[in-house]
């Protein structure tokens, strides 16, 4: 059908929020401003739940936020975390999703937030345009289904999984990711960076001197 935008990945989204999400909670239509420090606590977390949202230029705190995000998008948003305490006051680690259903960020920034798959954020279904990733945590994080066209990382990256082919159980023919033009030539990448599954190497920029391996091994984690 015509009228998709690509990055809705040829679905078509639900009519309304998921039943664990309340109606008064759902952050929706075109936003303006998020107030997440406002938001009450459920769980040790504060839950902020975007579904069908529209968000332009707004600065998003992620601290002791649990983070949903379905069929939204961002542009010129700014997403930060404070590195300490990776924990809130009752022990809960600020954590969610960035594209639990497809989602678009372009020309975004994320400033020190800790992608991780347990205990942090995931990159998700998103696709991610010519934003910025500032000094993040990447330790423990798999990008399995994130389209990345043309961002910029800085800082140090270690133990993480990036994925050209996605094995998400979303895609269960396999789905080719859309990756390319990514800068790294300011990142200090590690040797524990893995590159798996037809990730496309030569379509990326990468500091002077580095050599990306590619290691495709079965196991993910």
């Amino acid at each position: 059908m015509t009228g998709r935008p690509d990055w809705w990945r040829g679905q078509v989204p639900a009519d309304r929020p998921p039943p664990w999400v309340g109606r008064e909670e759902a952050v929706t239509g075109t936003v303006e401003k998020v107030d997440a420090p406002d938001i009450p606590l459920r769980d040790g977390l504060r839950p902020l739940h975007f579904f069908r949202a529209a968000v332009t230029d707004v600065q998003v705190w992620l601290n002791a936020v649990h983070l949903t995000v379905q069929w939204s998008s961002f542009e010129g948003c700014h997403f930060r975390q404070r590195v300490r305490p990776v924990l809130g006051t009752d022990g809960f680690a600020a954590q969610g999703s960035f594209g639990n259903d497809p989602a678009l960020y372009r020309g975004c920034t994320f400033e020190r937030v800790r992608f991780r798959t347990m205990g942090g954020f995931s990159l998700g279904q998103a696709r991610f345009e010519r934003c910025t990733f500032v000094n993040c945590r990447w330790e423990g994080h798999v990008a399995d289904a994130a389209d990345l066209l043309d961002n910029t990382f800085v800082g140090r990256m270690n133990g993480c999984v990036w994925v050209g082919r996605s094995r998400s159980d979303r895609y269960p023919g396999g789905r080719r990711n859309l990756i390319r033009g990514n800068d790294f030539t300011a990142t200090e990448l590690t040797d524990n960076v893995a590159w798996r599954r037809d990730f496309p190497l030569a379509d990326q920029h990468w500091p002077e001197g580095f050599t990306p391996l590619v290691d495709d091994q079965p196991d993910l984690g």
